[in-house]
């Protein structure tokens, strides 16, 4: 009997997602990699319908319908919202959508989702924008974000953290022994942060982050992370937000969690 493990990695050829693949290539574990370079298992554009389409029936033939995981890692920044939603929400949603049933006939299929801690570091993030896309509303969160197109990037990281959160609990995830949850990296040394480094305004920001350990995560180190999420004992973890950035969000805002819940023991026998 073939034990081995099926995952699906998006981004897989570069920063966290490499990083994970080798990770977990040594466990065992078979990689279907997706990247929009042609050194990858499956090259596919993830930010439109037609590319996830194209990749979900590709991932389907190539694990010939035994998938175990994913992690949906594949993320990109910018002001450009089609290709900023489309890869960094839609793409998420459309592509896990579509590879459920075969997570769900593994029965302990695990999701994990790369969010960033700038969901909760980022001040002024603008929530209509949020909402607009939590709900499907394309146009509407278009419009919107020309307002403010700076913060676009932050905008789809709140949106897929929060679609996993009103979603990871419900039949379709956990009800069918699927266990899905975020993780939220700070900056990690991919080439896409060694780029921002060499723009002196992006560089301003990010060398003025608090950092507790004293130096930026590497990709290796998000990867042992991301296994235990969707290789190890972990099915009981579901909907969570798993912030790994070195102590950053602490830094700043270890007053504000755990937030206790104001609700009345009334109200409470109403759920």
């Amino acid at each position: 009997m073939n034990d081995m493990k099926t995952v699906v990695i998006t981004g897989s050829q570069s920063g966290m997602g490499l990083a994970t693949r080798l990770f977990l290539e040594k466990q065992g574990v078979k990689i279907i990699g997706i990247s929009n370079t042609n050194d990858a298992e499956i090259q596919a554009d993830l930010s439109t319908d037609e590319g996830v389409d194209a990749a979900v029936q590709k991932v389907i033939a190539l694990s010939e319908g035994k998938i175990d995981g994913v992690f949906a890692n594949a993320g990109v920044g910018g002001e450009y919202a089609p290709l900023v939603f489309g890869l960094n929400f839609f793409g998420i949603v459309r592509m896990l959508e579509g590879l459920q049933p075969y997570l769900k006939e593994s029965a302990n299929g695990r999701v994990v989702i790369n969010a960033s801690n700038s969901v909760v570091i980022t001040p002024g993030i603008p929530n209509e924008v949020v909402d607009a896309l939590v709900s499907f509303d394309k146009e509407k969160a278009y419009e919107l974000i020309q307002k403010s197109p700076f913060w676009t990037y932050q905008v789809s990281k709140v949106a897929i953290t929060k679609w996993v959160r009103k979603n990871a609990f419900k039949e379709e995830w956990a009800g069918s022994n699927i266990s899905m949850n975020c993780i939220a990296p700070g900056v990690v040394l991919t080439p896409m942060i060694e780029h921002d480094l060499k723009d002196p305004r992006k560089a301003e920001g990010i060398n003025k982050l608090p950092r507790p350990l004293g130096d930026f995560c590497k990709p290796e180190n998000i990867a042992p992370l991301v296994k235990f999420l969707l290789i190890d004992d972990s099915r009981f973890i579901i909907g969570q937000y798993i912030v790994i950035d070195g102590g950053t969000e602490v830094a700043w805002r270890g007053n504000d969690h755990p937030k206790t819940w104001d609700v009345s023991f009334e109200d409470f026998g109403k759920l």
